[in-house]
């Protein structure tokens, strides 16, 4: 039976390391992964190519100094390099257009990250897969540091210690240095040129780069007699796209691009047009020759290891297999997006998945062992856990609704499984359809109500005309009737043509308004209430300010603010509304004088179903709206409250009308 095993793990083994050879020349041929080139294909579907149209242009942003890669050409004043070249032949694999926007690297980094900008090119690391998707990496650079030659002191990487260095802001190498090298004083620049500057300044006893960029810069300004370059690189990864974290289809489609131009070798002939070999930041090959003696030597070497393994280990085989039956197991409960825990007879915690502590914001050893009532969610459950019935009950914690369930498991006695099911977007939906159907009701009632208000109001119009031509208007009573008459009914006039158009069921498209005009059309919906309260509206607005938006969605923002802030203020309170606008940002604040939030609440005020008013008086949805549709924008909302004081509601839109609408 051993020798069964053993023949068969050994033919295992020489066919992983097989595979595992020519998955090595592979990935150094074409900088691909075998699998990946066997089973990924670079093909774009129909419905790839339909997104990709109705996305419209991607925008490309990127370091705008940063030679050989993305630089401007003194001679023809246009943007040009290697990335360029790989971005433009992207575009003709993609069949859609890329646009290029030129940036300091840190700004065109936070781009991305706030949905600005499409893709850029960066170092792939665990703390930027925070906020980006990552690509197949595209090709390899390393990370170089130069000193002054006359600086004997700095030979090594260990010398660095207590230096100060200058870094481009943004750049992985500021997060390497952190990590690796903490006792390094950073000075952060705009680009490597100002890095070198300040070098040559004696601002810094070093800089650290990209080699090629670094050396690029070392012809450009002619030094290469004044500095020297370490010869231990600070380290060497894989350039890939970075894009926003919520473009997973766009992710797909990129990796089938830059699939196509790694079996197109691409990347290899841009390298030679501009660095004139093929190789500078492309991995070395390994000849077929060298890997097939290195497989076959790794072989010989493997049989005769593993020969005494399989007779003398057959025990821990098992306990290896028990152990990864085990791992996967909790691979699989782990992957799992509900929260569980595993509890013994006596209410010991036996075993949680990945979701529940990461929700508890604790450590696996933090709950594994200790009672369930020390656990602060299940405590609050306060319910008897009774091992030998299922049961099911619905919970709400900290403004979430849950569902919590028990089942025993049969394959323990008296063991549990706990399953807590987050079912706030269920209510939330609810509550929505409910609300919606509730407006779209008073929305017709609004518009049948004005279109009959707006037939008596035409007829007394047209008999005040009348009356004009008949009566003598020397009399001052009459004169003053027959104005007030015709104001009045040009004032309800108004307020029809609002009520209307505020019922009328919008679309989801960018229109451009008057902000002015529109604050004051809201305002008027709720002019009763405001002169009832003895409330001063004051509205510090640029009459000239146009905003390119979602009408609809603003609409249920400024109506929603408008609205809080009445119940907030007392009798004779005052609400400001100002406008600005600064650097392509609209700013609008919505303050008043009222009672304020307590200092508890604020964190809370954005949450769903919190609410702090009366039972009857609202359901806590009217600031979530107003905070999703501020996000929808691509804006921004916060809030600064001081308790019986006063409230301000802090909004900031970007202006940029081609990213917008992008």
């Amino acid at each position: 039976m051993y020798n069964k095993k053993m023949i068969k793990f050994i033919l295992f083994i020489v066919i992983i390391v097989l595979i595992a050879g020519f998955n090595q020349y592979f990935n150094n041929k074409f900088d691909l992964n075998l699998f990946e080139y066997l089973n990924y294909s670079e093909v774009i579907s129909n419905e790839e190519m339909q997104y990709l149209q109705e996305r419209g242009t991607l925008y490309f942003v990127t370091d705008k100094n940063n030679p050989p890669f993305a630089f401007k050409d003194e001679t023809s004043d246009q943007y040009k390099g290697l990335v360029l070249d790989y971005i433009t032949a992207l575009s003709i694999e993609l069949e859609t257009e890329i646009e290029f926007i030129p940036m300091i690297w840190e700004d065109a980094l936070n781009s991305v990250i706030s949905g600005k900008g499409d893709m850029t090119e960066l170092f792939y690391s665990e703390k930027r897969e925070e906020h980006l998707l990552f690509t197949d990496e595209i090709y390899t650079l390393r990370a170089v540091v130069m000193t002054m030659k006359e600086n004997k002191d700095i030979k090594y990487l260990k010398d660095l210690s207590g230096q100060k260095v200058a870094v481009q802001s943004g750049d992985y190498a500021n997060e390497f240095i952190v990590n690796y090298l903490p006792k390094i004083e950073i000075i952060n620049t705009d680009d490597i040129q100002q890095s070198i500057m300040a070098l040559q300044e004696g601002k810094v006893d070093a800089i650290i780069g990209e080699e090629p960029v670094v050396m690029n810069f070392i012809g450009e300004l002619k030094i290469q007699d004044e500095i020297n370059i370490l010869s231990q690189p600070l380290y060497e990864r894989d350039i890939r796209i970075g894009i926003k974290k919520t473009d997973k289809d766009l992710l797909t489609i990129l990796n089938k691009g830059i699939l196509s131009l790694k079996k197109k070798e691409f990347v290899q002939k841009i390298q030679q047009k501009w660095f004139g070999i093929s190789a500078p930041i492309h991995k070395e090959s390994v000849s077929v020759v060298t890997l097939i003696s290195l497989t076959v030597v790794t072989s010989i070497l493997i049989i005769i290891g593993l020969w005494n393994y399989f007779l003398n280990t057959e025990v821990k085989k098992q306990t290896v297999e028990l152990n990864k039956s085990r791992n996967d197991l909790q691979m699989t409960i782990d992957a799992m997006t509900d929260y569980l825990v595993v509890v013994d007879e006596k209410g010991i915690v036996i075993n949680v998945n990945k979701a529940y502590i990461t929700w508890l914001n604790k450590t696996r050893e933090d709950v594994i062992g200790k009672y369930y009532k020390e656990l602060f969610i299940l405590d609050s459950v306060n319910m008897n856990l009774n091992i030998k019935e299922k049961s099911r009950k619905e919970i709400i914690y900290k403004g979430m609704y849950y569902n919590f369930y028990t089942r025993p498991l049969e394959y323990e006695d008296n063991w549990m499984l706990i399953v807590i099911e987050d079912i706030t977007d269920q209510k939330i939906s609810q509550q929505q359809m409910l609300q919606q159907n509730k407006m779209i009701a008073v929305g017709q009632l609004a518009a049948g109500i004005a279109h009959e208000i707006r037939n008596p109001l035409g007829l007394i119009r047209n008999y005040c005309y009348i009356l004009k031509g008949k009566i003598n208007l020397e009399d001052v009573l009459i004169g003053k009737s027959i104005n007030i008459i015709e104001s009045s009914v040009l004032r309800a006039g108004k307020m029809v043509d609002n009520l209307l158009n505020f019922s009328r069921i919008g679309d989801d498209e960018f229109n451009i308004i008057n902000l002015k005009e529109t604050i004051t059309d809201i305002i008027s919906l709720e002019s009763k209430l405001i002169s009832k309260n003895n409330i001063e509206i004051i509205i510090n607005c640029d009459e000239n300010i146009m905003f390119n938006t979602k009408v609809e969605s603003l609409n249920h923002i400024f109506l929603n603010l408008l609205s809080n802030a009445i119940d907030a203020v007392k009798d004779y309170g005052i609400i400001n509304i100002d406008c600005a606008v600064d650097n392509n940002y609209l700013y609008i604040d919505f303050k008043d004088n009222g009672n304020g939030i307590e200092e508890e609440n604020l964190e809370h005020v954005f949450n769903p179903f919190f609410t702090t008013k009366k039972v009857g008086k609202g359901v806590g949805l009217g600031l979530y709206i107003v905070y999703s549709e501020v996000h929808k924008l691509n804006g921004e909302i916060h809030v600064e409250s001081q308790a019986g004081n006063k409230t301000v509601f802090k909004l900031k839109f970007p202006l940029m009308e081609d990213i917008i609408n992008g």
